[in-house]
């Protein structure tokens, strides 16, 4: 069992089955926080990384260079459960909106880490600003570029972005095996290596139930050769809808420091699904660790914070 997921194991809630039922009610401070920019940052601003089966140009030891930052639509504040407040920019790329909370301003040492964090579906965790609220102090604390992400449909990140009505009625027919959510993705994150300078890799990851979804079932399978790092999945996980991977995860060089982290309950009632993931993963070679909480259901734990506790051990063992 992973030694930092303990208090993960130890903070059992009665959380719904996405995300968090009761969020912190967000504040909007209603002011542009950002940098003045001309660039209109809805636009596809970073590399299109198209169906690259090999790693990007920088995954290397190095860093993007970034500079400008994002300009705010609005910015908004969470107090989190160590009563400080934490200061989040609310921006737009490839429409999806993005929670971003910078680290520490003015000690921090540059480059700095990148951290994504998926919502389950209906999108509580980004839009009542539980996710920030668990996961952004720790990465102020930690040299790292929080991100929380709110799917393009507003709703699921594994559905087609066209499915608009967050209900718990979505079906297989509704998975989005066009990708178009996983695109999104990869615009967001070459943006945001376009204006910040962001470690290369690893890249943290991190998603709760169908975010966890998304990120096996879709993104990893067609970008993982890419965008290389630590994927935290909260109660969630499914087999690559192709049955395939788009690079070779066989070959270390291209892997690099991929892994996967799989936390859920023993009583979770997409088991078979997760199981699934993980057998497939290991049959395409990508390391893999699992945590399993006896007695929990569906995502009926922390698994926010647990995503930030994979992170900080990931950074940890580096």
């Amino acid at each position: 069992m992973h030694r930092l997921l303990i208090a993960a194991l130890l903070s059992l809630s009665l959380a719904a089955c996405s995300d968090d039922p009761d969020p912190s009610p967000p504040t909007d401070a209603g002011a542009d926080a950002g940098v003045p920019d001309d660039t209109d940052a809805g636009s596809d601003a970073g590399t299109d990384a198209g169906s690259d089966a090999g790693p990007g140009p920088w995954t290397d030891a190095g860093s993007s260079h970034g500079t400008g930052k994002l300009p705010c639509d609005s910015t908004g504040t969470v107090l989190s459960t160590n009563n400080q407040t934490y200061t989040f920019c609310v921006a737009q790329v490839a429409g999806i909106e993005l929670k971003i909370v910078e680290p520490r301003a003015g000690i921090v040492p540059v480059p700095l880490n990148l951290a994504i964090y998926l919502h389950g579906d209906q999108a509580r965790a980004h839009t009542g600003n539980t996710a920030p609220r668990l996961q952004a102090p720790w990465a102020f604390d930690h040299d790292t570029l929080y991100v929380s992400a709110l799917a393009p449909n507003k709703c699921a990140w594994w559905t087609k972005p066209s499915l608009t009505t967050c209900t718990d009625t979505a079906t297989a027919a509704d998975r989005d095996v066009a990708g178009d959510n996983a695109r999104a993705l990869t615009e967001v994150i070459d943006t945001l290596r376009k204006r910040w300078d962001l470690n290369n890799e690893p890249i943290l990851f991190g998603g709760s139930s169908g975010g966890s979804v998304f990120l096996t079932a879709s993104f990893l399978p067609k970008y993982g050769g890419r965008y290389r790092g630590i994927y935290a999945l909260g109660c969630g996980g499914e087999a690559p809808w192709s049955g395939a991977l788009d690079w070779d995860s066989t070959r270390p060089e291209l892997r690099g420091p991929t892994k996967l982290f799989y936390l859920y309950g023993d009583q979770d009632e997409y088991l078979p699904d997760i199981r699934a993931s993980m057998t497939e993963y290991r049959r395409f070679a990508v390391p893999l660790e699992e945590t399993v909480i006896a007695g929990v259901g569906h995502c009926d734990f922390d698994h926010i914070g647990g995503v930030k506790d994979i992170w900080a051990a990931a950074l940890d063992a580096k």
